[in-house]
């Protein structure tokens, strides 16, 4: 079984995904902003997941690298989005200049825009998939956009108008805005299959998932710099996250509780190998 180290994948992603935009009959005006942020880095940990996980679900690889180039996608153009004035009003991400500096902000609507849409089109182009299966993993694909977008939408709220919220509203919106992809993540490989049990149950893990790595990510926004992560830190103060309710140690181990808990239902399920590499990947994870 082919299970790849985090940075083994990092290079051999990259070239894929460079490669796909090379052959993309896309404008420079919409290609260049929407290829910025993924050629300016990240740590590939979603499309990681779903190719490692497909390793062990014997999905076909080449409809597992489409997915993680159309999950890639996905998230880079939530970044665009996300960086703008009007939301985050961000002036760094992966090092570099916030895309809406680079390109300016009409460009960077749009290419976010793009991006949101064109995985879409990936997935329904996949080949040597059952073609209900494939529908099953587009639907899963939308719910996951969508649900994407009112976290998004949460988060936002939750901060600009300063509302006074719950420990439980807080760990709801982080299920949505950044669970709901690791949610896909962890589902697709078995989706192509049609493994539609499974595929529930793991969507659900990888939501938790998502949830301990969107608090690993809080933390490191108020503990770390700058030039550690490669963007502003500790800059949003009506920020709305755990670290409102608990301290620094009691956060880290709400974290750790919930990692150590996705980890235990991967083998509940007898994926022991899968909650091996995660557990390999988790200092990346709290680090970087």
């Amino acid at each position: 079984m082919e299970f790849l180290k985090l940075l083994e994948f990092k290079d051999f992603f990259d070239k894929k995904i460079k490669n796909f935009f090379e052959n993309l009959e896309l404008g420079n005006h919409l290609k260049n902003p929407l290829f910025y942020y993924i050629a300016n880095g990240g740590k590939r940990l979603r499309p990681w997941i779903i190719y490692n996980f497909g390793q062990l679900a014997s999905a076909n690889k080449k409809n597992l690298m489409d997915i993680a180039i159309a999950i890639e996608i996905l998230h880079s153009s939530s970044l665009i989005h996300d960086d703008l004035p009007a939301l985050d009003n961000a002036k760094l991400r992966r090092g570099g200049l916030a895309n809406h500096l680079k390109f300016g902000e009409y460009k960077a609507i749009l290419a976010g825009d793009y991006g949101f849409t064109l995985p879409l089109q990936i997935i329904s182009n996949l080949d040597n998939i059952n073609e209900g299966n494939k529908l099953l993993l587009m639907n899963y694909f939308i719910k996951t956009i969508l649900k994407l977008f009112e976290g998004e939408m949460e988060d936002l709220i939750f901060e600009k108008e300063d509302r006074d919220v719950s420990e439980k509203e807080i760990l709801g919106m982080y299920s949505k805005k950044t669970g709901a992809v690791f949610g896909f993540c962890f589902a697709s490989p078995f989706l192509i299959n049609g493994e539609v049990q499974l595929a529930k149950e793991m969507n659900i893990i990888g939501t938790d998932f998502g949830v301990s790595f969107q608090i690993f990510d809080d933390i490191k926004d108020v503990f770390t710099t700058e030039e550690d992560i490669g963007k502003e830190t500790n800059k949003d103060v009506n920020k709305k996250t755990l670290l409102n309710f608990y301290n620094y140690k009691e956060t880290q181990i709400i974290a750790d509780n919930i990692y150590r808990s996705v980890l235990q239902k991967l083998e509940e399920l007898n994926l022991k190998e899968l909650s091996i590499i995660l557990k390999e990947v988790r200092k990346t994870i709290e680090t970087s």
